[in-house]
């Protein structure tokens, strides 16, 4: 049967006394790892590429028609009573607006859009630039677009000119660098995120070490997104006036022949003996009531396609947008000098009580 070993209070504490006189003969040690602690965090601080923060935060209000019912019927009069028609999940609700604003499209829309005062050079050249991208490639590249286009899209402020670039053809090399930055952006340089969980405000964060890009991105990512959203959400409805707007254009042209037509069959003081000639006015005046009937159908059909036009048009407004100067989210040299100090004291005096268990 095993002893067992009694522990003595005035033992635990000739214990603490004698670690306690340990570590003020192990001062030297402490201190050189209180000094490493403080010097490593100044040279990776020093060592450190700026990293400017930019931020776009928006409101994003989803709107659907109604598909039929009490939201059909108050979709006519222009109310919109959201998801009470049975109007089914949008292809941006919930968190998948999220992932197209990181998608590659959008991404490489962005990057090819010029930068103003640079004779066409894009924010894809900028990055090569400031990335140090240009040196891992075998050889240079460019993504600079016409001065023409560039200058049009910097005035109008519209993604004309992304479009062009984008459309334009590019070489295989091109696209393969286009796709490394796409894929760095994605991982390294771009967050996306709700405020809230449960709500509809978003936040676009672009971090770089060039303010220009940061800024720039941050912004037209938005714009491409909100671009490419509309235009999906409203194909279908704005299609279908469209549509209907040729069709009454065509009927309204009919129509208003068919009044010449029936006005030139017009027979001043007719003679009873000729009352035959009033037949074709009577056919031309039917065939103008019956295109009449359908123009107005027509008409009444494009009004109500127009309100649920706008009815599906989604509202995004921004709330903050990034302005100059960005500030460097890179920490301070006092907190990372004081937090290698804590640490390389702790480390000291951790080691120190491993050197004293182990004699």
């Amino acid at each position: 049967m095993a002893e067992k070993k009694t522990i003595v209070l005035g033992d635990v504490i000739e214990t603490i006394k004698g670690f306690f006189s340990y570590l003020r003969s192990q001062g030297k040690l402490i201190a050189l790892c209180a000094v490493l602690g403080l010097v490593i965090p100044i040279i990776y601080r020093a060592f450190q590429k700026p990293a400017y923060a930019a931020s776009t935060t928006f409101i994003l209000e989803e709107k659907s028609a109604g598909g039929g019912g009490l939201a059909g019927i108050a979709s006519q009069v222009g109310l919109d009573l959201g998801n009470l028609g049975g109007g089914g999940s949008s292809l941006f609700s919930g968190d998948n607006i999220l992932d197209i604003i990181k998608s590659r499209m959008i991404i490489e829309k962005v990057l090819l859009t010029p930068i103003s005062g640079t004779s066409g050079k894009t924010l894809a050249d900028l990055y090569v630039d400031f990335s140090g991208l240009q040196e891992e490639l075998p050889s240079p590249v460019s993504f600079a677009i016409p001065a023409a286009i560039a200058t049009d899209s910097a005035v109008n402020s519209s993604p004309s000119a992304a479009s062009s670039a984008v459309s334009a053809p590019h070489t295989v090399y091109q696209d393969s660098v286009l796709y490394v930055m796409y894929e760095r952006i994605a991982k390294k340089n771009v967050s996306v995120d709700r405020l809230n969980k449960k709500g509809s405000i978003f936040k676009i964060s672009i971090v770089s070490q060039n303010q220009i890009f940061s800024k720039n991105f941050s912004e037209r990512l938005l714009r491409e997104t909100t671009t490419y959203y509309v235009n999906v959400k409203t194909s279908s409805a704005l299609a279908n006036v469209k549509r209907l707007q040729a069709r009454g254009d065509s009927l309204l042209r009919v129509l208003n022949a068919k009044s010449y037509n029936a006005a030139s069959f017009q027979i001043l003081d007719p003679n009873v003996a000729y009352k035959s000639m009033s037949v074709p006015a009577e056919v031309s005046s039917r065939d103008k009531s019956i295109v009449f009937s359908i123009y107005a159908e027509v008409t009444k059909n494009l009004e109500m396609s127009r309100i649920a036009l706008v009815s599906q048009t989604p509202v995004i407004q921004l709330l903050d947008v990034p302005k100059y100067p960005l500030m460097d989210d890179r920490k301070s040299f006092w907190l990372l000098s004081l937090i290698g100090l804590l640490a390389g004291i702790f480390v000291g005096v951790f080691l120190c009580l491993y050197l004293y268990t182990d004699k």
